[in-house]
């Protein structure tokens, strides 16, 4: 293989790629509109004062991610009628493809770069051991917060620490302990995963602040009932900070919390939320948290059964003109009478196929024949093999013709991907 092979083979794989994966998720995109519109109506009425179903229902925009590849989109009458169009754009205009994917890779390396600041700031931060536990302490005047994902680290403003009782604050670093152990940082990075890749859904950024309104809300009322305290002394507790805080900055109006997002901008709404809680049973929660991982679970697999797989057998036969490789003839049924094959070589009938070109209003010489290959999605195609015939009138009934596997690097990962 020359260089100049090398490249225009890895050119075309590159917009195979681009155009398999931007159809896909731009599907994603809008399934996840509609399921996020199905969450937030769920959340605000029917599970408005449940707290644990409701920070459930977000779980639900998790098997989104893997709907592009359904059938639905093919071989339903409904999924074609919806999305066609959809493909068709895709797969005839190369560049929407290209800005999709530009556009992911953007808004990931925000998301990336705000995080690797928002680390580096805490790292040059004071480290303290307070109550057996390692936290940051920061002059400025921000809300207690856990940055972090594996390592998560505790940041916590110097006029708390002057201002709390002991209690006071080891209820605080109990409230950013649970954060940790209900996995609260883990999901605010994958939500920031769904952000980049649908980020076409503009839903998904103005709604975090009621994902992390519902999260927020969660550990609220597993700090209360771990500390056996109640939900007045937790909610002047909450009252203080602001005080606290708005003493230290006159710019605290804004409520700006410490990892760039508006976490308190509602906190009278947050008081309120307080206010209803009410004891819980642990296994009930608990049972809330089992049915969610097995709906997520079982959504997906039902996904991965309803849907393409990573590569598909593709039985259609195809002539191709060798010198402009236009489609001649296309999978027909008599095609595949006239041609078929083993592991090594074709057979053709040459007075069918001559039978075919003649109907075909086509001359029967130089050109391909192009078979057994695999496609990603129908349209979206991969590998094959094919031979050059020169001429069907042969004189020969059957033509006999060794033929060359695609079976090169890009063929390889094109299959795995």
């Amino acid at each position: 293989m020359t260089v100049q092979v090398f490249w225009d083979k890895g050119i075309q794989f590159l917009n195979l790629c681009t155009v398999y994966y931007a159809v896909q998720i731009i599907r994603c995109v809008l399934f996840s509109v509609i399921v996020f519109i199905v969450i937030f109506f769920l959340r605000k009425t029917v599970f408005e004062n449940h707290v644990f179903i409701k920070g459930a229902l977000w779980s639900m925009l998790i098997p989104v991610l893997f709907t592009g590849r359904m059938k639905f989109f093919y071989e339903n009458r409904a999924g074609v009628k919806l999305f066609s169009w959809l493909t068709a754009i895709c797969m005839n205009h190369l560049w929407v493809c290209r800005l999709y994917l530009c556009g992911v890779f953007l808004f990931a390396a925000l998301l990336f770069h705000r995080r690797r600041k928002l680390k580096k700031m805490v790292t040059c931060m004071e480290k303290r051991k307070i109550d057996g536990t390692f936290i940051y302490v920061t002059d400025i005047p921000v809300t207690p917060s856990t940055v972090g994902v594996f390592r998560p680290k505790i940041v916590m403003p110097e006029a708390i620490l002057k201002e709390y009782a002991q209690e006071e604050i080891r209820t605080i670093l109990l409230h950013e302990k649970i954060h940790i152990r209900l996995g609260h940082l883990l999901f605010y990075f994958l939500w920031d995963i769904l952000r980049a890749l649908l980020w076409a859904n503009p839903l998904l950024t103005t709604g975090m602040k009621f994902f992390r309104e519902d999260m927020e809300e969660i550990c609220d009322w597993v700090t209360i009932q771990s500390s056996r305290g109640k939900a007045f002394s937790y909610g002047q507790l909450l009252l203080k900070s602001m005080r606290v805080l708005q003493a230290e900055s006159e710019d605290f109006n804004m409520y700006a919390a410490f990892a760039g997002d508006k976490e308190y901008e509602n906190v009278r709404q947050r008081v309120t939320r307080i206010v209803r809680y009410r004891p819980y049973k642990r296994m009930a929660s608990v049972g809330i948290l089992g049915i969610a991982v097995l709906f997520v679970a079982g959504t997906i697999l039902w996904t991965q059964k309803v849907s393409y797989g990573r590569y598909n057998p593709d039985e259609c036969i195809t002539v191709y003109d060798a010198e402009t490789d236009k489609v001649l003839i296309q999978d027909s049924k008599a095609l595949k009478e006239a041609c078929y094959y083993d592991e090594n070589d074709i057979y053709i009938e040459s007075g069918a196929l001559q039978e075919l070109t003649r109907d075909s209003g086509i001359s029967g010489e130089n050109i391909y024949i192009y078979f057994g290959g695999f496609y990603k999605l129908p349209g979206i195609g991969g590998g094959g093999s094919y031979a050059y015939l020169e001429t069907t009138d042969s004189g020969e009934s059957i033509i006999k013709l060794k033929y060359i596997k695609q079976e090169d690097i890009f063929y390889r990962i094109l299959k795995w991907i």
